[in-house]
């Protein structure tokens, strides 16, 4: 049946038939394959977004709670407050007022004796009640301690009520106070207001794009959700969250996740507070389904081309294979032609299968056919060579992005760690100094309250813009995060590192910054560390210039200061 069918239908009928099925088949497979690979790097690239996003949030809740346990530790160590921690005058809660004034994120600043009761507190609040049973002043009597999210009833009826009506929680810090002797004569608590988190989430999400639809929440180590909807549930599985990133599959939608855990800084050794990014699935994949709607239309634009054109040149191939057929058929009409056995597959190879003479003077063509087909295996083979070269530039540029800081250009932590590892064995090796300076910009909240977020980064980029322009080559320099930058300077000792610091921090302070029409100006305090051989990596020389830097803070700012041995001597004798 299908011979005869063959038979019946013309060569050319049959190679346009061919090509449209083939080319149907083409676009079938390659709009396949392409919406499963756009989705497949879309959904990579939305997980590692994500991933950035919560991220940022965990570092800046480790940050913001590494530096309020520093500040309470420096307020408990501080000599002039000795004599005060047991008088009854209310000069000691004078202090802690202004305390509070200065860090309104501290709800309720209090000192409580050795027996649990409370001496002094920011507007007199619980003074005169006992706290001894309280985890925070049981654990702070040992050591510095820091507790998790909470509910505080008893602190709920005492200060003002929340604008939108949502109980009070709190972060406990506590530290234990001693006398001029060393013993301890009680604890200073700090209960850090918990919608402080929420105000880092919200920033975290304005300065993302509205239409990605993200969303965070934060968990605590047991996987119950501390800042989000449905407080206090545990919605995702401990797999999901030892996995990074999964689906969030609920009613109004599936939601791309992924989860990373705090890690804790410095002195603070972590809560286990665990930040999950979320985004629609459907916003995710906008772009792959654009994609994929883009790659049918074209293909059946050229599958439609390639039948039309493959119709034509079949029916010019068509014609002179006829005409040939039919001069063969006169040859082989002569006596001495051999024939041969009937072949069978269209009218044309039906009559040419009489004359095999006609078959050999066609060799000729057979071999034009070969050399343009070898002509087309070349091409292909050079296509494919400038695809590979192109994919490799792609990756390279790729890299290059992962290890930038998308708002300065600079390095980011990911980058600048093993180039500051490498330079922390070379130093080790043949001790050619290194100096580690950790840079902040000094009152930045301040700067986005007043002048907006977009002023705030113009004036990261501009600084970061000075003091890339003020180190060689051979020095680096990361933005951490937020506002504050690290800056490593080989073959550089701790006097060469003072005049360098000092030079940019007058650059900064001359420095008129106009983002947006806007004049507004800036200072920014540094603190150095020069590495040691008792350094076991470059974290602690960092550690020790955060020190430094923490000892500018609170000198004043716009000011630079270097760790020294008398400043910190708990550090020095750490490490």
């Amino acid at each position: 049946m299908l011979t005869q069918l063959a038979d019946r239908t013309l060569l050319r009928r049959q190679i346009a038939l061919l090509a449209g099925a083939i080319s149907l088949a083409i676009v079938g497979a390659t709009t396949i394959g392409s919406a499963l690979l756009a989705r497949g790097q879309a959904t990579d690239m939305a997980q590692g977004n994500l991933l950035q996003v919560a991220r940022s949030v965990a570092d800046r809740l480790d940050q913001d709670m590494a530096e309020r346990l520093r500040e309470i530790r420096n307020v408990a160590a501080l000599e002039p407050l000795q004599p005060h921690w047991m008088e009854s005058t209310g000069s000691l809660r004078k202090v802690l007022d202004r305390m509070q004034e200065t860090l309104p994120d501290y709800a309720w600043i209090g000192f409580a004796d050795r027996e649990g009761r409370v001496r002094a507190a920011t507007g007199g609040v619980l003074e005169g009640a006992n706290v001894g049973q309280r985890p925070w002043f049981k654990n702070g009597i040992r050591q510095a301690a820091v507790e998790d999210v909470h509910f505080a009833s008893l602190l709920q009826t005492l200060l003002t009520p929340n604008a939108d009506g949502t109980p009070f929680r709190f972060v406990d810090l506590a530290v234990p106070i001693g006398d001029a002797s060393g013993q301890v004569v009680g604890v200073l608590g700090v209960h850090l207001s918990w919608r402080w988190a929420d105000v880092v989430r919200r920033e975290v999400l304005a300065s993302r794009r509205p239409d990605l639809k993200e969303d965070i929440v934060v968990l605590d180590r047991a996987g119950r959700v501390l800042l989000g909807p449905d407080l206090g549930t545990a919605p995702y599985t401990a797999a999901q969250l030892a996995a990074g990133h999964f689906m969030d599959e609920r009613a109004d939608g599936t939601r791309l996740a992924t989860a990373t855990a705090t890690r804790g800084r410095g002195d603070y050794p972590g809560l286990g507070w665990i930040v999950v990014a979320l985004q629609p699935i459907d916003t995710a994949l906008t772009g792959a389904t654009q994609l994929t709607g883009l790659i049918i239309l074209l293909g059946l634009g050229a599958a439609l081309i390639g039948m039309v054109g493959i119709r034509l040149v079949a029916a010019r191939l068509s014609r002179p294979l006829t005409q040939l057929t039919e001069a063969v058929d006169r040859i082989g009409r002569d006596p001495n032609a051999r024939m041969t056995d009937r072949v069978h597959g269209s009218p044309e190879v039906l009559r040419l299968s009489t004359s095999v003479r006609s078959l050999l003077r066609r060799i000729g063509t057979a071999e034009a056919d070969a050399r343009h087909i070898e002509a087309v295996a070349s091409s292909a083979a050079h296509a494919a060579e400038d695809r590979v070269r192109r994919l490799g530039a792609d990756l390279h540029a790729m890299q290059v992005l992962a290890n930038t800081d998308a708002l300065t250009g600079l390095l980011n932590r990911r980058a600048f760690l093993p180039l500051a590892n490498d330079a922390m064995s070379y130093f080790k090796r043949y001790r050619r100094a290194i100096c580690v300076l950790m840079v902040d910009i000094d009152h930045f909240k301040r700067v986005n309250d007043l002048h907006g977020h977009a002023a705030g980064d113009e004036v990261i980029r501009q600084v970061g813009r000075i003091i890339g322009d003020a180190i060689r080559t051979t020095d680096k320099v990361a933005r951490f995060g937020g506002e504050e930058f690290v800056v490593l300077l080989r073959e550089t000792d701790l006097r060469g590192a003072t005049i360098l610091a000092d030079r940019i921090r007058q650059t900064v302070a001359d420095t008129v910054f106009e983002p947006e029409g806007q004049c507004l100006r800036a200072t920014i305090s540094i603190g150095m560390a020069e590495a040691e051989q008792t350094d076991e990596d470059i974290d602690r020389t960092i550690e020790r210039a955060d020190r430094a830097l923490y000892e500018a803070k609170s000198s004043g700012r716009n000011c630079v200061r270097s760790f020294e041995a008398a400043t910190f001597p708990s550090l020095r004798a750490a490490a």
